[in-house]
Formats: structure tokens, sequence, C-alpha cells
């Protein structure tokens, strides 16, 4: 008996191997860089694929129903800008509005989009209101300007921005720079 099972193990070492089949490369665990220009953000996402704030239970743009935790996934427009000169602007992006706007000197993850306005009488200044996105939010700040930006919001008396002090935007929010020209917040999740 056990000169057979050497002899049986002798007979499995002369034969070719069997090669074992490839295995695949490992999956990786993490989500792929966002695109250049696209910020990532933790939300929650539905089955249509629409990003949603982790504190809805529905999507905002589908109204189904959101189950799951929160994941990193790219961050959506945030809600749009109507300027009274009929422009129309996505907020997917840092915006700085005025009559000659610049980008402000910071270290920002996103150059912002640069919109020019008229001013007639001079009242809206070079660079006059920045709006920014911080997480699911939308805040403007008055970029220390001569006459300032005054906010309307329905329900509440103006109020004025104070120069550089960020201001939270709520839907149906308007920013009046002065000389006619007025910035209406839409669609503001």
């Amino acid at each position: 008996m056990l000169s057979s099972a050497i002899a049986d193990l002798r007979a499995a070492a002369q034969e070719p191997a069997v090669e074992d089949a490839p295995v695949p490369p490992p999956v990786p665990s993490f989500s792929p860089p966002p695109a250049p220009g696209q910020q990532q953000i933790l939300a929650r996402t539905c089955p249509e694929g629409h990003a949603n704030p982790p504190s809805r239970d529905t999507c905002a743009v589908c109204d189904a129903p959101l189950d799951g935790d929160a994941e990193l996934a790219v961050r959506p427009p945030l809600g749009r800008v109507v300027v009274s000169t009929g422009q129309t602007l996505e907020l997917d992006r840092p915006v700085v509005v005025g009559r000659r706007p610049r980008s402000p000197r910071t270290q920002a993850a996103e150059l912002p989009r640069l919109v020019t306005v008229p001013s007639p009488q001079q009242d809206i200044s070079r660079s006059h209101l920045e709006i920014t996105l911080e997480g699911w939010h939308v805040l403007v700040s008055d970029m220390a300007t001569t006459n300032g930006t005054t906010l309307l919001r329905g329900g509440q008396p103006p109020r004025r921005l104070h120069p550089s002090e960020p201001v939270l935007v709520v839907d149906g929010d308007v920013a009046d720079l002065g000389d006619g020209v007025t910035l209406r917040f839409e669609g503001i999740r």
C-alpha cells in the first residue's frame, strides 16, 4: 500500500502542472478623482444618479426615495442665478460679478466665472460680489465695495451685506448691486 501511494505521488510529480486561471486585477476601493474643474461632495445618490445632500430622504430632482449611506460624488449645480441683464448662470463653481471683475487672489480649488454687468453711474465696483459654494450651500460676499450690496429676502427687511462677510443664500433671494443690477437666486438646493 505504501509503495502504491509513493508511486502515485511520483506519477503526479511527473505530470505537467495545470495552470491556474488568471486572477483578475483588484478593483480599486475608491472613486476616481473628479475631472478638472469638478468638485466632490458627500452625497446620497438616487437610482437615476442625481446627487443629493446627505440629509435628504427623497431626490430633489426626481423625488425617488434615497437609500443607503452618503458617499463622495461630483457636486451638481446648486441652483442658478438670473441676472437682471438677462444672463442665467448655473451655480457649478464660484462667480465674481462686477463692472470689470477679476479673480480674487486666493488659493481656491476652482477659478471663478467672471460676470461683467453694466454700471453707467459707476455704482457697481469692478469686482463687486463673490458667490461661493461650500458643501451644499451657496454664499454671497460683498467684496469690500464702496456702495455695498443689499440682500432682499421675502418677508424680511433689506439687509446690507458687511464687506467680505459670507452670507448664506436661500431660494428666491435677490442681491441688489446698484445701478439697477440685481441677481435672483433660483433652484437653490
